[in-house]
């Protein structure tokens, strides 16, 4: 997960710089690679979430908290992965 981690942070990075476009870029390959593991997969979307709220994109906004909300409630597995 050290990939995950690095882009988390270079997406955090980003944020404070105030580089939207950045931050969202490392944040959806946060995404990406988290996706598997709710608490991952959260984080990344609030990342996403920050960096359009402080980029005033409320419109991308509003679509993270629908797709936290269904990822939270929908959680499940990939298929073939099995506990």
């Amino acid at each position: 997960m050290e990939t995950y981690s690095a882009e988390l942070e270079a997406g955090r990075e980003a944020l404070a710089r105030k580089d939207w476009r950045s931050a969202y870029r490392h944040f959806g390959r946060a995404h990406e690679l988290g996706h598997d593991e709710l608490a991952l997969h959260l984080a990344a979307h609030r990342g996403l979430l920050r960096t359009s709220l402080r980029s005033g994109r409320i419109d991308r906004a509003a679509v993270q908290l629908v797709l936290m909300a269904g990822a939270y409630l929908f959680d499940r597995k990939p298929r073939g992965v099995r506990s």
